[in-house]
């Protein structure tokens, strides 16, 4: 004689991680409320989601109203729907299957569906343990930011990410600069607007501005504004940065690459002096509060007499250090799986998540462009990847060497053996490590001149001479 057993298997990845066995005359709820008999871990989900019920002649689906909707096999449940054996039960983020199997009554049956069963987690729980743990970690962000309380959008677990939350926690009431430091593309801004949204000056915008991104006279310009006719093209009075900033929070990425003439500027503004708009002679005071942030070792630069001693000390009163992604690999998943949900509502597109071997992929990657690169890393595979889920093909990652990666540089790779040397003339082992550098820096003249120990008229006359331009064509496409 057979008995039927019917029971819904939670999948991921296509395999079975969690099984409930179904008893007629028991309602099964599935929510994210703790009363349901089915618990749900996943902000698609409503509290109180889906049934499923016994009505006599089978079981049966039916959808509670739920803000995202139920979908049985690809199609959204509109009604009470019957379910059959192998159906497909989608909500939010979840897969579960509807499963009937048949048993023999006369025999003791107990120890078979046990091991069973068993064997089937036990198999799928390796390739699901990433996926397992992001569940886990999202709440842990979500608790540690709410424990410091803190107003953030940064996300991490991470030993790492949680010092850096907590040093956050400790300046952002404090007047003092601060001064955060740490590899391009680790988050500095997001760090900056943190500690201004947790600051006293919150109520007003902060003001952020990129010493890289102007010559020296238009930074001089942009950071203290200008009167009239003080140059070619001054046709109005403009206000600076310090003053679009008084009473906030002034941000200034890549300090590092401010000329020492405008850094004694810079410097007697942060000590409380009055300034001057370029071209004026009215002394203006403000109230601002600065944080600056750099990737360069501001040591070395002081060392090298590039940056000023007095002024790296007076940044340097509170200092965060952002770690590179590849020293927190606990923020990983996490912050993919932050980046899948931001561009899939961007764009429409229908992803439930990463497959393990995508997971895997992830994680052993040593992310040389950190948290920046990452975040385009899965925006290309929202916008070129198929769902319902990210899988390795679908990542595209670079072979550029990380910062801290060891290892001997290619540019002028050692030569054991004799009969293996390549002669090459100066002129061509100087274009390669000029063509280089400047990839090393993206074309930035100003970093690479400084690297390369030369003027930036004299890389400017190298690049001519030796035909260089970042995309191949004429070399004045490129400046910086």
């Amino acid at each position: 004689m057979e008995t039927t057993v019917t029971n819904l298997v939670l999948l991921r990845d296509g395999l079975p991680v969690g099984a409930f066995f179904l008893a007629p005359g028991e309602e099964t709820t599935i929510g994210r409320a703790t009363d349901n008999r089915i618990i749900l871990n996943d902000d698609r989900c409503s509290r109180l989601h889906a049934a499923v019920t016994w009505q006599g002649d089978g079981w049966y689906l039916r959808d509670l109203a739920s803000r995202n909707g139920t979908v049985l096999n690809g199609r959204r449940v509109t009604d009470e729907v019957k379910l059959a054996d192998g159906d497909q039960i989608q909500i939010g983020h979840a897969i579960l299957q509807f499963r009937v199997a048949k048993l023999d009554a006369s025999a003791d049956n107990s120890e078979m569906i046990s091991e069973s069963l068993a064997a089937a987690l036990g198999g799928a729980a390796k390739q699901t343990e990433l996926t397992s743990h992001l569940i886990r970690v999202n709440d842990e962000n979500k608790i540690l930011r709410s424990l410091l309380e803190l107003d953030t959008e940064i996300v991490g677990v991470s030993p790492a990410m949680e010092n850096v939350l907590r040093m956050i926690q400790r300046v952002a009431p404090s007047r003092a600069t601060v001064l955060i430091r740490g590899e391009s593309g680790v988050g500095k801004e997001l760090i900056a607007r943190t500690v201004h949204a947790n600051s006293q000056r919150r109520d007003k915008t902060m003001i952020c501005l990129n010493c890289a991104a102007l010559s020296e006279s238009l930074l001089e310009s942009e950071l203290f504004g200008h009167e009239k006719g003080a140059f070619t093209g001054a046709t109005e009075r403009k206000i600076g940065k310090f003053e679009a900033a008084d009473g906030s929070t002034l941000f200034l990425d890549e300090i590092a690459e401010m000329s020492p003439a405008l850094q004694a500027k810079f410097l007697r503004v942060l000590e409380g002096q009055p300034f001057e708009r370029v071209g004026g002679n009215k002394p203006i005071q403000v109230d601002v509060r600065v944080i600056a942030a750099t990737n360069r070792d501001l040591e070395k630069e002081v060392a090298r007499g590039w940056f000023r001693h007095d002024l790296f000390f007076r940044l340097h009163v509170l200092e965060i250090l952002v770690p590179p992604l590849r020293k927190r690999r606990e923020d990983v998943p996490l912050l993919a799986d932050h980046f899948l949900g931001k561009f899939c509502a961007e764009t429409k597109r229908k992803f439930h998540g990463f497959s393990s071997s995508a997971l895997v992929m992830l994680d052993k990657y040593r992310w040389p462009g950190n948290v920046r690169e990452l975040k385009n890393v899965v925006e290309r595979a929202v916008l070129l990847g198929n769902p319902p889920l990210i899988e390795p093909e679908d990542l595209l990652l670079s072979t550029i060497r990380t910062t801290g990666s060891t290892g001997q540089s290619n540019l002028f790779p050692a030569v054991d053996n004799p009969a293996e040397f390549v002669p090459r003339t100066i002129d061509e082992m100087e274009r390669i490590l000029i063509r280089q550098t400047l990839e090393h820096f993206d074309w930035n003249k100003s970093r690479s001149s400084r690297a390369l120990g030369i003027e930036r008229t004299t890389l400017d006359r190298k690049i001519a001479r030796y035909g260089l331009s970042r995309f191949g064509g004429s070399s004045g496409e490129t400046d910086h």
